[in-house]
């Protein structure tokens, strides 16, 4: 998959991308096909998206996704401080990358970028996908708490199992965690926290488009074996959205853009035709 940095506020931003290799200071080559921009979730990177992105690629369309400052291999040790920083940052590489009205696909925290930039641009973009977005607005206190140790070197960084279907076995699973240990635990704690202040919020609107700001269509998946909580968060979230579609992927947990690469770009190619 071809990668390239662009340059934001002097921060180096790791951009992978469907489509030939372009040189450094072009942005990829569009195609005909519809657009698409991958967010990732807290603790994670674009990496997580790079079967999902050969998916898409071979369905004709034209993807990104890319590492957020403190994540991967972008720049700095620090996250952005707020869900809105990061959806401004996400139109700012969207733009160079010449997407105009993209699908969102976003997974975790990613999901909420997402949110948050449909509700502050509306006619900015074709549509969402949601992955996993029951996890990022169910944020524990012991999970900020468990990981604020992490930081302080007195607890090990933690791995939640039930994430991963088991049905995708040991390589699966470790896999998973490698994701997760891309990314200074500074950075991530600063997510959960900025994921949960900004979730909250947001849960404390109402239902419709005029209280949530979301009009443009929505498709909520979750993975067979995802925890029921965050299932049901989900499902509870695109009953709130006018225009919501609710999907689910066998054989997948949380990780399911890393689990089922293949059968999510279904997914979102449905979604695209009905949409």
């Amino acid at each position: 998959m071809p990668e390239k940095y662009i340059r934001r506020d002097g921060l180096p931003i790791l951009v992978r991308h469907t489509g030939p290799t372009t040189l450094p200071q072009d942005p990829p080559r569009r195609g005909a096909g519809p657009a698409f921009v991958c967010l990732h979730d807290a603790g994670l990177s674009s990496s997580v998206f790079e079967g999902l992105l050969s998916a898409l690629a071979e369905a004709g369309g034209d993807a990104i996704a890319f590492d957020l400052p403190g994540h991967g291999r972008s720049g700095s040790l620090d996250s952005l401080p707020s869900i809105e920083a990061m959806t401004e940052l996400s139109r700012q590489v969207a733009t160079w990358c010449g997407l105009e009205a993209p699908v969102l696909v976003g997974h975790g925290m990613g999901a909420l970028v997402a949110l948050d930039w449909a509700r502050r641009a509306p006619g900015s973009v074709g549509g969402l996908v949601l992955c996993g977005v029951g996890l990022a607005l169910g944020i524990t206190d012991a999970a900020i708490e468990t990981m604020r140790e992490v930081t302080r070197g007195r607890a090990p960084r933690p791995f939640d199992p039930s994430r991963v279907c088991a049905s995708g076995g040991r390589e699966m699973m470790q896999r998973a965690y490698m994701e997760g240990i891309k990314t200074d635990p500074r950075a991530t704690l600063v997510d959960l926290e900025t994921s949960r202040a900004w979730a909250d919020a947001f849960l404390a609107r109402g239902s419709g488009d005029e209280s949530t700001g979301i009009g443009c269509p929505v498709a909520v998946v979750t993975g067979s074996a995802e925890d029921a909580g965050c299932v049901e968060r989900a499902r509870a979230i695109a009953a709130r959205l006018p225009d919501s579609t609710a999907m689910t992927i066998d054989e997948a947990a949380h990780f399911l853009p890393l689990e089922q690469p293949a059968a999510l770009a279904r997914a979102i190619g449905r979604f695209v035709e009905g949409a």
